[in-house]
């Protein structure tokens, strides 16, 4: 995944497999549509983006990594989940 499909799905909005959160200070709340999606069809958490589709990114750092790779191991059982890291500009990443 790029900007540019990252774009595409934000043209498109919210939906059954894409979802949006501001911050990983959402991450719980990321961690449960992630599960619920598992446990359906599939889709994508994007981290980084306003509800209303603002892609605003946030400063990753190794705290942030480890929250994230947290609430991905309580995920049971494990699942094969890709994580992207996509470089906006300030050091802001989605």
């Amino acid at each position: 995944m790029d900007l540019e499909e990252v774009q595409r799905l934000v043209e498109t909005g919210e939906s059954e497999a894409a979802e949006f959160k501001k911050s990983t200070a959402q991450i719980l709340r990321a961690g449960e549509t992630l599960c619920g999606m598992l446990n359906g069809r599939g889709g994508r958490v994007l981290i980084g983006i306003t509800p209303a589709g603002k892609i605003v990114g946030q400063a990753v750092a190794d705290s942030t990594l480890r929250d994230v790779a947290a609430t991905i191991g309580r995920l049971e059982p494990p699942a094969p989940i890709e994580i992207k890291r996509i470089p906006l500009d300030a050091g802001r990443e989605l």
